[in-house]
């Protein structure tokens, strides 16, 4: 009997070596070229749809003053899609990725705060159906859908749950361009890897009706209503382009709010703007009520906040953070003050760029 790590590794060693010999048969044959060319024998069967690296330095203060975090981090996501017909409407999705948490996609590199972390995990694994371009059906280990709202006022971009989904996209007919109904079980927020998390799929404590909807080019909005373990919370957001304007290019604002236990609310208003070319900034405000399975980056409390994001070649992107906490906190081990800057090399963008993949 494999001990838990050994297990750990061998389940995502299986979705690696899927990925890799994908990569190698595709690039037998191929000569490097700035202009990527459909390998249509490798993607009749398969498509990678984001491979990269990133490592990030993170200092992390608690409203006491003291330091709960200054620690190197690394981080990798691979995620592919086997198909069984040519057009891709039956497939098998798998997504792996660091962090060993619900809300963690990072691992430590021993450098700093934290022990050394080398776990992978497989931490989706899904049957995807399309029968029709009206209808979508998802069934296994998937990730929440936030619509418009992001992980500060939604759930973690990192997370995972067990279940089925249905999405309907008929918007001349019922007028949303979706409308999604989400029936999972949300737990094990400890149990990263899909493999240990497959027995949930007879359980059931997340739902979710969401929509969303285009309604012009410059403006788009989703709302949701989501029951999760006995908590019911309703979420909107909407989403601006200023094509004239010249201090922001668009305005997203989100909100949520708890119904039952606990009432509270909570919201977001974030502007984002492209400097030049290879340069995006963003920033905003943000209030967060209640404890919730979001972004680990935005506890409870209220809280300013400033990233960018630099491209320094196609595949390499540096991205800094600074979030800054304003008013009174819950704890004095709540945190107040938060820089990161993260590097990350994108492999897919460099396998396309050299026809490799």
């Amino acid at each position: 009997m494999l001990q838990p790590r050994y297990r750990r590794v061998n389940e995502t060693l299986i979705v690696l070596l899927i990925f890799a010999s994908a990569v190698v048969a595709g690039g037998q044959s191929q000569k490097p070229s700035p202009t990527p060319v459909p390998l249509s024998n490798i993607h009749r069967w398969f498509d990678l749809e984001a491979l990269l690296i990133a490592t990030r330095y993170r200092d992390i203060d608690a409203a006491s003053g003291a330091t709960v975090g200054n620690s190197e981090q690394w981080q990798m996501v691979a995620r592919g899609r086997f198909k069984f017909d040519r057009k891709g409407k039956y497939s098998v999705l798998a997504h792996v990725q660091s962090g060993n948490t619900f809300t963690g996609g990072w691992d430590n590199t021993g450098l700093g705060t934290g022990d050394a972390q080398t776990n992978l995990f497989l931490k989706q694994l899904y049957f995807d159906a399309k029968p029709t371009r009206a209808i979508e059906i998802q069934f296994g280990g998937l990730a929440i859908t936030n619509g418009e709202n992001t992980e500060i006022t939604g759930y973690d971009n990192d997370n995972f749950i067990m279940g089925e989904r249905v999405s309907i996209r008929v918007p001349k007919k019922l007028y949303f361009d979706e409308i999604s109904i989400t029936n999972a079980f949300l737990g094990d927020i400890n149990r990263p890897s899909v493999f240990r998390r497959f027995k949930r799929l007879s359980d059931s404590n997340y739902h979710q009706f969401l929509v969303r909807k285009q309604v012009t080019k410059n403006v788009g909005f989703s709302a949701d209503y989501t029951f999760d373990s006995g908590v019911d919370t309703l979420r909107q957001a909407v989403r601006v382009k200023l094509p004239k304007a010249k201090i922001v290019d668009s305005v997203l604002y989100e909100n949520y709010e708890r119904i039952d236990p606990q009432p509270g609310y909570g919201f977001a208003v974030m502007a984002e703007k492209k400097v030049t070319p290879k340069l995006n900034l963003s920033g905003g405000f943000a209030k967060v009520s209640h404890v919730m399975l979001n972004s680990d980056r935005f506890p409870r409390g209220e809280r300013i906040f400033l990233s960018g994001a630099y491209k320094l070649t196609r595949e390499l992107t540096i991205n800094p953070v600074i979030i800054q906490a304003v008013g009174p906190l819950a704890t004095p081990t709540t945190p107040r003050t938060r820089f990161e800057i993260i590097a990350s090399y994108n492999i897919l963008e460099a396998l396309h760029h050299y026809r490799i993949f």
